[in-house]
């Protein structure tokens, strides 16, 4: 053979063999692995979730309309709770079981890891802990939309018509879920570090959100069939939670582009000019000459329109107070204010926890304040006026107060209102046919009941009936 077609052909051998070396390398896109790791997973839960709770997206979050604090100029629709039309209850339902999915894979991924060492044991058990203290925020949220829901087999993927569990059964199984993740915490070893958008990893911070969170469970159940687990669990769990407003879980968002806050991207970058202050908000505070009215509205000189109602020119109307539009406005979890007005509740029930419920009310009332930039001063001012025993009975002092601080968080806000029955809420001019209450519930996602119709149709039976004033185990009253 020709010397200078063996070497070539040498040469040739040569770089193919370099390259089918390199072959695996050369075809992988270090942009999108093949293999996700669990903090990613778990950083991704918590952008979802964040993101969710906080949008005003009409298509899946319309709590500060349902929350009356926020009604709409134009297209009234959901002002006047017309969920359906765009598939609402169907929205939240797929978005907070895909959060699910995330954060079952990320655990799933987690417990797949090699540990050997002590230290990697119990980082392990720390970070799968927290975890499921996520999942638990979550199920309760859902527990509290709908009632029954898929729990025990909500996140087979193979299983696409999951039966609906009963809601207060759920609620008992989360709290006893959230007891073995506390006690699986240890602030010996670290979890996600910078993972961790929330906490940064704090084993100590994640445990006052679990007892806070246990606290919330606990109240929750004050009335019906579990109230004597409601009990127990708060009068445990009292002096483990947040002690002041710098321990609340807060989600950073960021002033630019693409990690800013829903709101933001629904009221500003959308040109959206439609969400205005709602009469029941107004009215409320003006009456209370609450010291936030500054920090909720702005053109206070214009016109107020009452509940779902039309308003026409945008520009005559009494506006949200632009500062929850930044970028950079944080998203909330749950916070010190929020657990003060649950210990409130929880001692004017003459529940064993340490103070009598004026303390906590005073405390709950002037976080709130301080929290929107107000000063002590005007919070002393307030609640001298307008002291706990002012009013009616401790529902209406918790009740109209914990709404009112719970004004960026519609869904919440709402749920003291569905809890304790007050303030007094307006009915829309044109809710759905029938309903001449105001809505306690979501309804089911209409295509569970094609998609998943034996299982829709027991739970619909189970709780009374699949209808907006159907009211959940926990609401008695």
């Amino acid at each position: 053979m020709n010397r200078k077609i063996i070497l070539s052909l040498i040469f040739f051998l040569g770089i193919f063999a370099s390259c089918t070396d390199n072959f695996e390398e050369l075809n992988t896109d270090p942009k999108n692995p093949l293999e996700v790791t669990g903090g990613v997973l778990f950083t991704n839960a918590q952008v979802e979730l964040s993101n969710q709770l906080s949008s005003t997206n009409v298509n899946d979050n319309i709590w500060k309309l349902m929350a009356q604090y926020w009604t709409e100029r134009s297209y009234t629709d959901e002002a006047n709770w017309d969920i359906v039309n765009r598939n609402i209850p169907a929205n939240n339902f797929r978005t907070y079981y895909a959060i699910l999915k995330d954060l079952d894979d990320a655990k799933s991924v987690i417990l797949a890891e090699d540990v050997f060492y002590e230290n990697e044991i119990q980082n392990q058990k720390n970070r799968v802990a927290i975890i499921d203290i996520m999942e638990v925020y979550i199920y309760q949220r859902l527990v509290d939309i709908f009632g029954d829901i898929p729990y025990t087999e909500a996140i087979d993927s193979d299983n696409y018509t999951p039966k609906y569990d009963d809601a207060a059964e759920i609620y008992s199984d989360l709290i006893a879920r959230l007891k073995k993740d506390l006690s699986d915490l240890d602030d010996s070893e670290g979890s996600f570090g910078s993972a961790d958008l929330i906490y940064n990893g704090s084993i100590v911070s994640w445990n006052k959100f679990g007892n806070s969170l246990l606290l919330k469970l606990g109240i929750h159940i004050a009335d019906g069939p579990l109230s004597a687990l409601g009990q127990s669990t708060v009068e445990a769990v009292y002096t483990d939670v947040f002690a002041s407003a710098s321990d609340g879980a807060f989600f950073p968002y960021q002033a630019a582009l693409p990690y800013v806050n829903p709101l933001y991207t629904d009221l500003v970058a959308s040109g959206r000019s439609d969400f205005i202050m709602t009469n029941t908000l107004f009215d409320v505070m003006d009456n209370l000459s609450d010291p936030r009215m500054d920090d909720f509205f702005t053109d206070l000189e214009n016109i107020i329109i009452p509940y779902g109602e039309a308003g026409g020119s945008y520009s005559t109307k009494v506006h949200y107070n632009p500062a929850i539009a930044q970028p950079a406005f944080n998203g909330f979890f749950l916070t010190y204010d929020e657990v003060q007005f649950y210990l409130a509740e929880a001692a004017a029930r003459n529940w064993a926890v340490g103070n009598d419920a004026e303390i906590y009310f005073n405390e709950a009332v002037t976080a709130s304040i301080l929290s929107w930039g107000g000063t002590v001063a005007e919070a002393e001012t307030l609640l001298v006026h307008h002291p706990f025993d002012s009013y009616t009975d401790w529902k209406e002092a918790v009740g109209t107060q914990a709404w009112i601080a719970m004004y960026t968080r519609g869904f919440i806000g709402y749920t003291f209102f569905r809890r304790l029955d007050y303030p007094a809420f307006n009915m829309p001019p044109n809710p759905p046919e029938g309903v001449t209450e105001i809505p306690t519930r979501f309804t089911y996602p209409v295509n569970e009941q094609t998609l998943n119709a034996a299982n829709y149709t027991s739970a619909a039976a189970a709780i009374g009936g699949d209808k907006l004033t159907t009211k959940l185990f926990w609401d008695i009253n």
